[in-house]
């Protein structure tokens, strides 16, 4: 890690980073596009225009394999290279303090295709180990506000008993 330099009374890494940026995640929240079709750059460009925001409203997308990407692609937000928070809950704690992550599809619809099911439990894995979050702080949008997303076919019990199950197989080795 890099090493910490206080400056004007902020701690800050000496990449320049704000330290309480990197450490301040405690929550990752799995939504849905509602749409079979786009890449981050599609929807940073919906975002922009309809909404008024800078950037995506979450800090991963997980592509489908439309608009120019492969299945399972995944694509980091500027939100998630500045460590900003998003936009993709009305829960200012969750926006603030969780990792947003967007597949592209409609899981209302049907259900999630494999190679993006695999980057997800993937992903998931990885920033709940680099940032302690806990297994039930990993949730679905639906489990923090009355909304369908991430869809019905997309079931947050079995991705939580996934991930721990695969950190369970990693223990073991």
């Amino acid at each position: 890690m890099a090493a910490a330099v206080l400056i004007a009374g902020a701690l800050l890494y000496e990449g320049g980073r704000y330290l309480w940026r990197e450490k301040r995640w405690n929550w990752i929240v799995v939504h849905h596009t509602a749409s079979d079709f786009g890449n981050l750059a599609y929807f940073r460009d919906l975002h922009q225009r309809e909404k008024g925001w800078p950037d995506i409203a979450y800090h991963f997308l997980i592509n489908n394999g439309t608009a120019g990407t492969a299945a399972g692609q995944v694509e980091e937000s500027n939100l998630w290279h500045d460590r900003d928070g998003g936009y993709s809950t009305k829960v200012h704690e969750v926006n603030q303090f969780g990792i947003a992550i967007v597949l592209v599809g409609n899981f209302e619809k049907h259900s999630v295709p494999d190679q993006q099911m695999e980057a997800l439990l993937h992903l998931i894995l990885r920033l709940k180990r680099e940032h302690g979050i806990p297994l039930d702080h990993i949730v679905g949008h639906r489990e923090l506000w009355a909304t369908a997303c991430p869809g019905k076919h997309l079931n947050m019990s079995e991705v939580r008993a996934k991930i721990a199950e695969m950190e369970k197989n990693d223990a073991h080795r």
